[in-house]
């Protein structure tokens, strides 16, 4: 004999291979969204199975265990989308809801009542319904099932299941997700109670109680940026330079906070009569106590009454954690006897904790660029930007520019900057004169005219460089002899002989440092114009001279000027040895260079840097030809 309650087909089969290839560890932790409730299917078993409840949605009291049937809620599969299985269990089942859990009433054998097939020895053969034939899917509200129980309109009949252990015949559905694969654990569940009727007894209903609980936490991100260029200065005449930035932002681990386990506790009153003066308490398993709204002397309606709950923590708890909600009512009369007063408790198992993560997102931007992009926790940590920029170099002196990159956090709005400043540097204007100009009449006519100024007389001031034994030792003290004797070391200067030519551009170095020094008066002599018409009186020799770019300099020998090869500076005379520091002012470096023993030799006759060293002669005479044709660039 077979019973329509224990049938199985073909799909169901394919359901339960299924769901054994799918068993395997849950990660627990994709709690069921919305309600879950039981019905009545009167189109399919008729009225009046329904006790207590609305028979349209969500009844609490039936008059057979064969007419429950799995309802998602005020609409229909109100659980939301997704897979999931049902299970009835006895209360204190919800703390294991997979098959083979100590109360789970739906995989075991074919219940007594079903008149499922019988064995030759009269035992029933087992059903075998287990979590695969009891699996469903909802699409926009729309159950979909292929195993033997019975589905019409959109509902699921629970049946088979075995009888509840509880005195009152009170059961509990699961809903539990799959979305985390199979066993699940019990936070991944929705419980809801319901009753069925055991005799004929008339008298009142104690009441029952059940829970959902929902853990989360907040964990909040810290960020950082930093911005730097490939070069923060760039030193070269006329042109463009073009700076590579770089903005990075990294996250910390983050902050936990915010640590909440919150629900619902619904409280089941099967009576027709209110039951007053009831106490809802709720606690955690760690001694927790939870406020629960409404809990205080609540008053219970006939059907089922909620009570929203709250349990704040201080951090994320150290193992398994457990919500215990309990209700007492007194001793009490309704209409049809005397309700004696009890308690009912339902504990919810092993919550899982949501992150709700804050600040994981920055939007970074920057005052050059714009919008650099987004960047996410998940995203490579640390994340780099780059950009180019290209800025003209200024004709004279240097100008700076500031970057100032900025992140954005997408949750609280927190932001954090970094700023970058780059400079671009022309040569700085000094108003030093060449070599040639020192040749010409004008500057022949400054040294003749004006070699002395208020008792500082040109030659000895050349005399006075190397303390007597300096390249211009021998030079005169009038301003006649004066005039020829720069005259012929300047016309010595020759392309092929390098000490001919450094001591020609020292030559013009000194005049230009020695006229532009203070004391002078604008008064012209003897009709020659005085030296301020042709040097500012800005004391060179105190010119404080980059000497880490010095310019390959190409000499017109005939015109007395020169020019940067390429405008770029390529040589660092303080790390090719040529000068002993950077910067240093015009006056230092003439000191040094006519110091003996080293660099110069000490003769008048025969001039010779650096032991013979072209190269350090070169970088030298490059030195004071970049000041005298002003492209020498300062230190900033």
């Amino acid at each position: 004999m077979k019973n329509k309650y224990a049938r199985f087909s073909l799909t169901a089969v394919l359901v339960l291979m299924l769901a054994a290839m799918l068993a395997g560890t849950a990660l627990a932790n994709t709690p069921v969204t919305g309600a879950a409730f039981t019905t009545v299917n009167e189109t399919v078993d008729g009225t009046g199975h329904c006790q207590n409840g609305n028979p349209n949605v969500n009844c609490n009291i039936y008059d057979g265990k064969q007419f429950v049937w799995l309802n998602g809620g005020p609409s229909v599969a109100y659980v939301g989308d997704g897979q999931y299985f049902f299970a009835v269990l006895a209360p204190g089942g919800q703390a294991d809801p997979n098959d083979g859990g100590a109360k789970n009433l739906s995989d075991t054998t074919a219940a007594p009542w079903s008149g499922g097939e019988i064995n030759s020895d009269s035992s029933l053969v087992p059903s075998g319904d287990l979590y695969g034939n009891r699996t469903f899917t909802v699409t926009n509200g729309v159950v979909s099932y292929g195993g033997s129980h019975d589905f019409s309109d959109n509902k699921v009949r629970l049946m088979p299941y075995d009888d509840t252990t509880n005195p009152g015949g009170v059961y509990i559905l699961a809903i539990c997700s799959l979305a985390d694969g199979y066993p699940v654990n019990p936070s991944d569940c929705k419980y809801d109670a319901f009753k069925v009727k055991t005799g004929e007894g008339t008298g009142p209903e104690a009441p029952t109680i059940i829970k959902d609980a929902n853990g989360t936490y907040d964990n909040t991100f810290g960020w950082t940026i930093e911005k730097h260029a490939d070069k923060t200065i760039v030193k070269q005449i006329g042109g463009s330079a073009t700076f590579t930035y770089y903005v990075t932002v990294s996250h910390d681990g983050g902050t936990i906070g915010n640590v909440v386990v919150a629900g619902t506790i619904t409280v089941s009153n099967y009576n027709v009569d209110n039951i007053t003066g009831a106490e809802v308490t709720d606690q955690l398993s760690d001694g927790t106590i939870c406020t629960v709204t409404g809990g205080s002397n609540a008053t219970l309606a006939p059907g089922d009454n909620e009570f929203p709950y709250t349990c704040s923590l201080s951090g994320l708890p150290q193992g398994n954690l457990d919500n215990t909600a309990m209700v007492t009512w007194p001793t009490q009369m309704l209409s049809n006897g005397q309700l004696d007063g009890g308690s009912d408790d339902f504990t919810f198992t092993g919550i899982s904790f949501a992150e709700n993560k804050v600040d994981e997102c920055v939007n970074v931007t920057d005052t050059y660029a714009g919008t650099l992009g987004t960047v996410c926790v998940g995203d490579a940590n640390p994340k780099t930007f780059s950009y180019q920029r290209t800025i003209a170099i200024p004709a004279n002196g240097c100008l700076s520019y500031d970057n100032t990159a900025t992140f954005t956090t997408n949750d609280t709005g927190t932001f954090g900057s970094d700023g970058e400043t780059v400079q671009v540097c022309g040569p700085a204007k000094t108003g030093a004169l060449t070599i040639g100009f020192w040749k010409t009449t004008n500057g022949q006519g400054l040294i003749k005219t004006y070699c002395n100024n208020s008792g500082n007389n040109l030659g000895t001031y050349l005399k006075g460089l190397g303390a007597g034994v300096g390249p211009f030792s021998d030079a005169p003290t009038s301003c006649s002899s004066l005039a020829t004797y720069v005259s012929n070391v300047l016309k010595g200067a020759s392309a092929t002989d390098m000490n001919k030519m450094l001591k020609a551009q020292m030559m013009g170095t000194s005049l230009d440092v020695w006229f532009s020094g203070p004391g002078w008066t604008s008064t012209t002599v003897n009709k020659i114009k005085p030296p301020s018409n042709f040097l500012s009186h800005n004391n060179l020799g105190s010119f404080n001279m980059d000497t880490t770019v010095i310019c390959p300099m190409v000499d017109n020998t005939t015109a007395g000027t020169a020019s940067c090869k390429n405008g770029l500076p390529s040589t660092n005379a303080f790390a090719s040895g040529a000068v002993p520091s950077s910067p240093m002012s015009m006056q230092a470096i003439l000191n040094y260079a006519a110091t003996t023993p080293a660099p110069f030799n000490g003769s008048t006759s025969s001039s010779i840097w650096y032991a013979g060293n072209r190269t350090l002669q070169e970088v030298l005479k490059n030195i004071y030809d970049q000041f005298n044709n002003q492209q020498a660039f300062g230190s900033f």
